[in-house]
């Protein structure tokens, strides 16, 4: 067995076998604070707990010092074992593995990593075989965390918001070419010069140029800027993707890295080419990927559901010390749990469901998700409760075999990494789950994913025609996606009406 490690931004641990991926889980869910950095020792301690039998530790990136290196020499010490250290975009390349591509292009982007921003390789059987490079000077990671600050959002986590923002409608604010890709270095090119504090900086510059206060734009500029920072970034990449494809004759794209959670930009590669996105794309995925170069042969990921798992008799425990005090609790047997919930969402109840084991990556999927009725009523009552920006779209979870009465062209996406048109006519019945802009990002659920989530819509689909929910991530905005028992409880407590925690149903009372 391969124990991955991750001791950067979102670090994380990861265990793989022959049979596949055991557990996968970001710190931040045990530690509570967002993007966790450092060594993950409590999701490592959750793993060494289920399962000793390590053979390997496989590291994702190279550089490091001070207290990251001597606390992985130190676990090294601890379990005695062989420990390899691979290349950040190595280890976010590696994730082709996990697709079913014979061969492919493997583009990794982000705002840098071990010197890097961007690889390009030819994945295959062999492994991996990096044709081009650019470097961190030359980001375009970089370049879109910088507009993400300059709009007054937190870089490296809000770069979403600044997607959501460029599908209002109104005019771009072109204020010219600052990066592009060069075919001849086959290199993306920054022509600030700069990144980091220096590159916000400039472009606060630029924007007084036109007349524009950086530090005070009302919403319509920050549209302006925003449609004006996708539009670069879904043209400079599919510049060089084509570039690469033509070169190569090679059609299949696998795309990992920060820039692959933009899902506007994935819906442009995969009106072109057949892509395949990682649900773990983020540095979170960094310990599978090391893990995955060690590995011969490749993998097959059914699904996220990889990480703590709730416990009945946890729950039971906590029940009985008070922590439920107040509330109506009643147990559910496994055949109870679809028709209760969907009896629940049909009298337009927000449910939280915390059970099974929770998902690996930055979408939930089921098992730590909020969910309701796709209603503009709901999708405005979460965004108070949640206390999220109300231009941020929330996501449906659509049956599988319905999705061709709801979404145009669509395609399994059981991850999220996909936008898709609405059709008009069904976009009043699901008005909470569609963006400005007509798309949304579904999770398209197979029963053999989450057989009691799926049961739960469908129950809903036979009795009102809906094979439809609103799903977010079960957590206040701002915070980590719960965990543990207790995380469900406390979070729980400020946002929903009922609570499944395990096969423990929790109401509130009237």
């Amino acid at each position: 067995m391969i124990l991955g490690i991750h001791d950067g931004h979102n670090s994380s641990a990861s265990l793989i076998s022959d049979r596949g991926i055991e557990y996968a889980i970001s710190e931040e869910r045990f530690t509570r604070r967002k993007n966790e950095r450092g060594f993950p020792s409590k999701a490592v301690d959750y793993i060494l707990g289920e399962n000793r039998d390590i053979d390997l530790i496989t590291v994702g990136g190279m550089f490091r010092r001070g207290k990251r290196l001597r606390a992985i020499k130190e676990f090294q010490e601890r379990l005695n074992i062989p420990l390899l250290y691979f290349h950040h975009h190595l280890c976010h390349g590696a994730l082709y593995k996990l697709s079913d591509f014979k061969e492919c292009l493997v583009v990794t982007i982000d705002g840098g990593g071990d010197s890097l921003s961007a690889t390009v390789s030819i994945g295959g059987k062999e492994g991996l075989e990096v044709i081009a490079q650019s470097d961190i000077l030359d980001s375009l990671g970089d370049f879109y965390a910088s507009i993400t600050e300059v709009l007054g959002f937190k870089p490296m986590e809000d770069e979403g918001k600044v997607m959501c923002l460029s599908s209002y409608p109104g005019e771009e604010l072109d204020i010219g070419v600052i990066i592009d890709y060069d075919s001849r270095l086959k290199s993306f090119k920054n022509y600030l010069g700069v990144v980091g504090q220096e590159s916000t900086k400039a472009l606060r510059r630029i924007l007084q140029r036109f007349n524009i206060d950086p530090y005070n734009m009302d919403f319509n500029t920050k549209v302006k800027v925003a449609k004006y920072a996708q539009r670069v970034l879904e043209e400079v990449v599919l510049k060089m993707i084509r570039d690469f494809s033509e070169e190569t004759g090679i059609d299949k794209v696998v795309f990992s890295g920060g820039v692959a959670q933009n899902v506007k930009l994935n819906r442009k590669i995969g009106e072109l080419y057949d892509v395949y996105i990682p649900p773990f794309m983020g540095d979170e995925g960094l310990s599978i990927g090391s893990s995955l170069l060690e590995m011969k042969k490749k993998i097959e990921l059914r699904d996220t559901y990889l990480g703590y798992n709730i416990s009945d008799e946890k729950v039971e425990k906590l029940i009985e010390r008070g922590y439920l005090k107040g509330y109506n609790i009643k147990y559910l047997e496994e055949r109870e749990i679809a028709e209760t919930l969907g009896h629940l969402l049909l009298e337009n109840k927000i449910l939280c469901i915390c059970r099974g084991r929770m998902e690996f990556g930055p979408r939930a999927l089921g098992n730590r998700s909020i969910v309701a009725l796709p209603s503009r009523e709901n999708r405005d009552r979460l965004n108070r409760l949640l206390q999220r920006d109300s231009f941020m779209p929330f996501a449906p979870t659509i049956l599988y075999e319905h999705v061709e009465d709801y979404l145009v062209d669509p395609k399994y996406c059981p991850f999220m990494t996909m936008v898709f048109q609405v059709k008009k006519e069904v976009k009043e019945k699901i008005e909470g789950v569609v963006h400005v802009d007509n798309t949304t990002r579904p999770q398209t659920l197979k029963r053999d994913f989450n057989s009691v989530y799926y049961d739960t819509i469908d129950y809903l689909y036979q009795c009102i025609d809906l094979p439809v929910v609103l799903n977010t991530s079960f957590n206040i905005h701002g915070e980590p996606i719960v965990c543990t028992e207790l995380d469900g409880i406390r979070t729980f407590k400020a946002v929903g009406d009922a609570l499944l925690l395990g096969n423990w149903l929790i109401e509130k009372r009237d």
